[in-house]
């Protein structure tokens, strides 16, 4: 087996950190994204909650109003 030259070698230590970094904030930025998904999630179905409410209530006062 040959011998591994020691200044690629320090390269490759430094590449590796250097890696090791990247991975560690792309983790980071992957959850603030799930999290402002999931709390997108929420928001959204409970909109789209309060709307049909209101409709139906706006659809039951009219019904009542002009019958």
């Amino acid at each position: 087996m040959s011998e591994i030259n020691p200044v690629e070698f320090g390269k490759l230590v430094g590449a590796v950190q250097i890696l090791t970094i990247e991975v560690a904030a792309l983790r980071l930025e992957v959850k603030l994204l799930q999290t402002q998904l999931t709390g997108g999630k929420g928001i959204l179905a409970g909109l789209t909650i309060a709307a049909g409410g209101i409709g139906a209530g706006a659809s039951h006062l009219m019904e009542k109003i002009f019958k």
